[in-house]
């Protein structure tokens, strides 16, 4: 079994691209990991990662290494647990991130973690710390609406959420049936994705006017729709409550402009029994959003 050993702190070293990161992961000292990289290094003969200032830089052959062994000792652990003997319980604490926005669906759907024994920490913070969360291993699992390639990190298709155009009851008169409101304040959000402007596009064939506010996340766009600051672009399935209270109104068109929500995890995690409980109760969730 040593050769699984040796093989799995050359994969976690390669997601982590720390031998740190990795050893802390695997709860092994450093001095093991290293150890365990040499002796695998010696057997194949190649070199599998150079030494930079900051960091690691994985070489060829670790690339091929992670390609050929990667998902097939993630199912291992998932079985055996590989890594540490055993798979983790049930027991203890799910760590959760997500964008604002979304907390009132998580915490629909991961409710019954409490019949399990499961408590929930759950945390908002942007695409990039999520991500940053997740490879450190600060959080177990994070919805998203970005998917950020990084090689310690899975990512699964949640939901094709539907946009739609909102904005507050003030702006009733104003906006049209189905045409391109003109002359309306709009809000846009912050990131690479161009909401606003792939909305305008799918809807109405043409280019938005210039956004009289930005703002961080969809919750800050349907807070400041609310408040009456301007037109704004939001997945429906996040602004039903306030639809249905009265708190915002949408244009009455059907775009074909969707946003793809993602639930991301650490490679291997799933072994991690509430991890794989907490994942399948958002999936099961999600067909309802």
């Amino acid at each position: 079994m040593s050769h699984l050993l040796y093989l799995r702190s050359f994969l976690s070293v390669y997601r982590h691209n720390s031998i740190s990161r990795a050893a802390d992961a695997l709860h092994l000292t450093q001095p093991a990991v290293s150890r365990h990289l040499k002796v695998l290094e010696g057997r194949l003969g190649c070199k599998l990662f150079e030494r930079l200032p900051r960091g690691l830089a994985s070489t060829p052959a670790a690339h091929e290494l992670e390609r050929q062994v990667g998902v097939h000792l993630d199912a291992l652990e998932a079985v055996v647990g590989i890594s540490g003997g055993k798979s983790e319980g049930l027991a203890g604490v799910i760590h959760v991130g997500s964008t604002r926005g979304f907390t009132r669906l998580l915490l629909s759907g991961l409710a019954p973690l409490s019949q399990y024994g499961v408590r929930l920490d759950l945390r908002s913070a942007p695409p990039p710390a999520l991500v940053k969360a997740l490879a450190e291993q600060e959080l177990d699992l994070a919805v998203t609406p970005a998917r950020s390639p990084h090689r310690a990190i899975d990512y699964d298709l949640l939901y094709e959420a539907s946009l739609i155009l909102v904005c507050a009851p003030r702006w009733r008169e104003r906006l049209p049936k189905s045409a391109a409101p003109k002359g309306l304040p709009l809000i846009d959000i912050q990131g690479p994705l161009p909401v606003l402007a792939s909305f305008w596009r799918a809807a109405f064939g043409s280019i938005p006017e210039l956004p009289s506010a930005i703002v961080p996340d969809y919750q800050a766009a349907m807070d400041a729709a609310a408040a009456g600051t301007g037109l704004a672009v939001v997945p429906e399935c996040l602004c039903t409550d306030m639809l249905q209270t009265g708190q915002l109104i949408s244009q009455n068109i059907k775009a074909r402009s969707q946003v793809s929500i993602y639930v991301a995890r650490s490679k291997g995690s799933i072994a991690v029994e509430r991890v794989r409980i907490s994942h399948q109760l958002l999936t099961e969730a999600a067909k309802a959003w």
